[in-house]
């Protein structure tokens, strides 16, 4: 019996004639995998025993566009959501409470998109979806002193303060308010908002160099108020300096943690404006911490210090190691990314899918960042545009790109790319997603079949 035998495999070359195919490659790669050159079958998936928990309004798993798995003590759990939903984790080390930060279309809020924070309950498995959005208290009002002795002038803020230690933007100033110092003062009554379990005072201490806004006193929420009180005001017990904090937009999207102890995100609002945390702070997002690019976001992608800006239009480059002193520059492409579910990071690189092909962004000998066509030499503009590339689903794993798309007449075809040393090659296969993720915890690549599938 004869046989056929390939000493190298190259994949397949959808652009290039079959008559014109080079040695070592195929019109059709079918439920096979390329590792060292060699043919390998695709490994039969296996359904995942993790519980599934569908948020946002989701009724069926075959429906769901984003997933998580989120991994608390001993329990693993599927979340899944019907729109784009990005998951951030908790800057906390040995964070009891499991926190993850989610923000998109998360189901929560009067719009839907409200950025929440998901954590377990003290002490047990269950956990509570609370938004970080935070409405400032009204400016605080302070009775002045009555005391006998020299007066000083000053202004205070409030501030108050979730169960999870976030806390709100400052109120508006009061007004000028005399008081002795070391003796007591009086400050109003105010409803205390949902969520709220402390109110902060702060005050600008005099003749410091900047005149600075100092933490003075805080207070405990009874019932539903934090009701007025008397307290000791001393400026030699004046404490820390409050930070610069600005409460997130209410459609705030895309968060995702940054090396250096901050966050990035955007909003819809504001479709061509990336804006960061202040470091350490997960829910203040400072006006002073927001870059202007030329199109709208698509979505963000994060290597390394450097936060690589996908757009409708060229992508851009922000680098630097604090929210305040990024450098904004736009890359040499006019590669636009055209489906948000695309965009994975693989090896210090980002990937996403463009009309033309699958782009890679990643450092270069002459470019901090150079934007590269990696399936150029695999797919045409033709055979690319017929893949409908605006509905391609794309997770990195195993070192390899793994891609599914939907072409215009419904049905569906998916890709692995994988790439070694500098050259990359194409197999396709039978399996179908419409949401995928990969969990560096398990080491999976998890994806939802659509629904019949």
């Amino acid at each position: 019996m004869s046989t056929i035998r390939i000493s190298e495999f190259l994949g397949m070359l959808p652009r290039v004639h079959p008559l014109q195919l080079p040695d070592g490659c195929a019109v059709k790669a079918y439920n096979c995998t390329l590792y060292n050159g060699k043919i390998s079958p695709l490994r039969q998936p296996v359904v995942s025993s993790f519980p599934v928990r569908m948020e946002n309004g989701l009724t069926a798993i075959g429906d769901a566009r984003s997933l998580y798995v989120w991994t608390r003590g001993e329990t693993r759990e599927m979340l899944a959501w019907p729109g784009v939903v990005k998951v951030a984790t908790s800057n906390i080390a040995d964070d009891d409470r499991y926190r993850i930060f989610v923000t998109g279309d998360t189901g929560i809020g009067a719009g839907g998109k409200e950025p929440a924070v998901y954590a377990v309950a003290s002490g047990g498995t269950d956990f509570t979806r609370t938004s970080i959005v935070k409405v400032p208290l009204p400016q605080p009002y302070l009775g002045n002193s009555a005391a006998v002795g020299t007066f000083r002038y000053t202004v205070f803020f409030q501030t108050w303060v979730d169960a999870f230690g976030y806390m709100s933007g400052p109120s508006a100033p009061s007004s000028q308010v005399q008081y002795v110092d070391g003796q007591p003062i009086v400050v109003g009554a105010v409803d205390a908002p949902s969520g709220a379990v402390l109110r902060r005072l702060w005050k600008v201490v005099s003749g410091t160099e900047t005149e600075s806004i100092q933490f003075v006193w805080e207070q405990a929420k009874v019932n539903d108020s934090f009701p007025t009180a008397f307290f000791t005001i001393a400026d030699a017990d004046a404490g820390e300096i409050l930070p610069e904090f600005e409460s997130p937009p209410v459609d705030l999207a895309w968060m995702t943690f940054v090396p250096g102890n901050y966050y990035v995100g955007i909003s819809a609002s504001t479709p061509k404006t990336v804006m960061f945390t202040a470091q350490g702070y997960p829910t203040s997002w400072p006006l002073d911490y927001r870059y202007d690019v030329r199109d709208p976001v698509v979505g963000i992608a994060v290597c390394g210090n450097s936060v690589v800006v996908l757009t409708t239009g060229a992508p851009w480059l922000l680098s630097g190691t604090t929210p305040g002193t990024m450098a904004a520059s736009v890359l040499q492409s006019e590669q636009a990314c055209v489906s948000p579910y695309s965009i994975c990071t693989m090896d210090g690189a980002a990937f996403y899918v463009s009309k033309d092909g699958i782009c890679m962004v990643a450092p270069s000998s002459n470019y901090p960042m150079l934007v590269q066509n990696v399936t150029e030499k695999m797919f045409g503009k033709r055979e690319w545009e017929a893949l409908n590339p605006s509905s391609c689903v794309m997770q990195a794993y195993d070192g390899a790109l793994h891609a599914w798309f939907t072409l215009t007449t419904g049905q569906n075809i998916g890709y692995i790319f994988k790439f070694a040393d500098g050259a990359a090659a194409v197999t396709s296969h039978d399996e179908v997603a419409r949401a995928a993720y990969y969990d560096p915890e398990t080491d999976g690549l998890y994806y939802v079949r659509e629904v019949g599938s």
